[in-house]
């Protein structure tokens, strides 16, 4: 029998522990970006810094390791008195409560301790700050005790199996998590304003049902499988952990695999080149480029002669203090196929310079091609025809390789990492248009939508998400095209790669604040799926290190648990599976065999990507705190310094005009 009162005062606490939750993932609060439309203005990330990544990983080790070995208090076995004095507020029933609460395991609870403690010591910011970073912790044993609350009196009424029960509650501290995980960046960080591009999306209904079905259909399959890995390792709570981290692995692949199955269903046809040859426009930006410009130049020609239209090539040099000015003219003035020039940009950034290449456009289509990256002959011909086929269609992107031949490991990795980024992926979320980015290697896109926008963000850390996300709100989809390729640089070495994974982990947190659909509001599964999860998934991934930290120790140090680490390494295995195979395949599929003999070594890539992740969050700028009563967010009038864009969006009322 439910206590009514209790009943009620547990549902007044959920609904006050979910308005904190949403107050923030709606962004009313922060005025820290001084620009508007397209403008970003924000103060730049502090410089990097090794020292505090060492300090963030050393401090989350440490306590991994005493939250780990404390017996004085227990905190699990608090964690789980707490739960059953919750829980029989509700349900009067301490026996069957208990045997049910008995069963909980706080390894999520405990990582998110340790994460916010080593975040709050570790990152640029005031004392303040890092007690509100820290007060995140607390936070998130409330709200698992109010899930593992809710979870116990539906178990005790329904009869749920005490084997599931364990890996239930996990789950739902991973889900609360990654929910504090976003609102803890959101309040900490001083982040770019949520976008300001309209809504005009239409007819998309069906991506947004596909995907729906398609998400509980495989979550439902992971469940399953979840399930009998739990049962067969003995509720062990290492098998816990790693059934936790490889839920999100099994998720992603089994989605790819049932939309690919879908794309091959649903029969479509790649568009074919027809007769006609319209005009096209290819827009790079250029600084210090000298070492790569004339391939550049050279390759361009190629496919300009394979398409057989009229192509235009317009480099923006943006100061470069080389030659690039005068090797790419003479390589121009070389070309057979294509019709060049070169005017000076001002150096103030890249999406100013491929805005100011934009105004200089004429064609309908414009293709945005890096100087630092090369493209098949075929791929303008392979382009054109889905801009004619489809007026829906608004980017097209090509897919990724790296430069050969291989000359360091880093460029074998990449290839790798491009092998299953760029197959069963992209081809299965332009299915329901969810693919959260078009990158700037190769971007083709209709001018007229590209003008709409204002061209690529400025300021922006991660200007070709932002760029997609924004024409997908306006109505535009974006392709894949397999026919379609390019080759891209790649870092020389460890230390570049982790210079260019801190950018990008930057500019992926700071379109997830400004495309978050709490605030920004929701144009298709792009939104409140792909874009959401994988922002999302940068801020709980130095968490999730924690998590493996606990299963590490679990195994190692506790008498109590039978799985050594053998074991654990074979529980790591199957976590990877999923992407191992994609990538196996794919580099065969490529003829690239001989470069997956080199995968031993993808763990240690894999973990630079991580700890470029961690500094990246470490580095960002931190607001100050302030009481909203006492000190309201008003949206003022931007800087009278701003550096106004070339470009107006027209979206934008003439009274935001700079």
């Amino acid at each position: 029998m439910l206590r009514l009162p209790g009943l009620l005062m547990f549902v007044l606490d959920l609904a006050v522990l979910v308005g904190i939750v949403l107050h923030a993932l709606r962004r009313r609060f922060d005025d820290s970006d001084r620009g508007v439309g397209n403008v970003v203005v924000l103060p730049k990330p502090h410089p990097p810094s090794l020292p505090r990544v060492a300090l963030f990983v050393g401090l989350t080790v440490l306590g991994s390791i005493a939250l780990t070995g404390l017996r004085t208090p227990d905190l699990s076995k608090a964690y789980r008195s707490v739960v059953a004095l919750s829980t029989t507020q509700v349900l009067p029933e301490p026996a069957v409560v208990d045997a049910y609460v008995s069963h909980l395991r706080p390894v999520i609870p405990l990582s998110f301790l340790a994460f916010t403690i080593a975040l709050a010591v570790s990152v640029h910011a005031t004392w303040g700050r890092r007690l509100m970073i820290v007060a995140h912790a607390p936070l998130a044993f409330v709200a698992a005790i109010a899930a593992d609350t809710v979870l116990s009196v539906i178990g005790v009424e329904s009869g749920i199996s005490l084997g599931r029960f364990p890996l239930i509650s996990i789950l739902m501290h991973y889900l609360i998590a990654y929910v504090l995980a976003m609102r803890l960046a959101l309040t900490t960080y001083k982040l770019p304003r949520p976008t300001q591009v309209p809504i005009r999306r239409t007819g998309d209904v069906l991506d947004t049902l596909i995907m729906a079905t398609v998400l509980l259909v495989v979550s439902v399959f992971v469940a399953v499988g979840a399930d009998y890995l739990v049962h067969v390792s003995g509720d062990d709570p290492v098998a816990y952990t790693f059934v936790l981290i490889a839920v999100p692995v099994y998720l992603k692949f089994g989605i790819y695999v049932v939309l690919c199955v879908l794309r091959l269903c649903g029969g479509a046809k790649l568009p074919q080149p027809g007769p006609e040859r319209p005009p096209i426009d290819v827009i790079g930006p250029a600084f210090n480029e000298e070492t790569n410009i004339v391939r550049w130049v050279e390759c361009i020609d190629r496919a300009a002669a394979v398409y057989g239209g009229p192509v235009h090539l317009i480099l923006c040099d943006d100061g470069s203090q080389d030659a690039t000015r005068r090797l790419a003219e003479e390589a121009m003035a070389r070309a057979v196929a294509v019709r060049g020039e070169v005017i000076a940009g001002s150096h103030v950034g890249k999406a100013t310079a491929l805005n100011l290449a934009l105004t200089h456009c004429t064609s309908d289509y414009v293709i945005r091609h890096d100087t630092d990256c090369e493209v098949h002959p075929d791929s303008f011909l392979y382009t054109v025809p889905w801009f004619e086929s489809d007026s829906r269609i608004g980017l097209v992107g090509a897919f990724m390789f790296v430069k050969q031949p291989f000359t360091t490991w880093v460029d074998r990795m990449r290839s790798m990492e491009l092998a299953a980024g760029f197959g069963l992926p992209r081809l299965a979320y332009a299915v329901v248009d969810a693919q959260p980015c078009v990158p700037g290697n190769y971007t083709a896109v209709r001018r007229e939508a590209a003008l709409e926008i204002g061209g690529w963000p400025e300021g922006m850390l991660g200007e070709d998400i932002d760029f997609t996300c924004s024409l997908a709100r306006l109505g535009y989809r974006a392709v894949y095209d397999r026919r379609i390729w390019a080759y891209e640089d790649v870092p020389e070495d460890a230390a570049q790669l982790r210079l260019q994974r801190r950018r990008w982990s930057q500019g992926s947190i700071y379109n997830f604040a400004r495309f978050v659909p709490f605030a920004s509001g929701s144009a298709g599964p792009r939104f409140w799926f792909a874009e959401f999860f994988k922002g999302a998934r940068r801020l709980v991934q130095p968490m999730q290190f924690a998590a493996y930290l606990f299963a590490i120790q679990g195994a190692v140090f506790d008498t109590g648990v039978r799985r050594n680490l053998l074991h654990l390494a074979a529980f790591f295995l199957i976590a990877k599976l999923p992407m191992l195979v994609l990538v196996m395949c794919s580099m065969f599929y490529r003829g690239l065999w001989r470069t997956f003999l080199w995968w031993p070594l993808f763990f240690g890539f894999m973990m630079i990507k991580r700890l470029a992740n961690v500094e990246a969050l470490l580095l960002l700028q931190t607001r100050p705190v302030s009481v909203p009563w006492l000190h309201p967010v008003r949206r003022t009038a931007p800087d009278a310094d701003i550096t106004w864009p070339v470009l107006r969006p027209r979206y934008l009322p003439e009274a935001e005009s700079p």
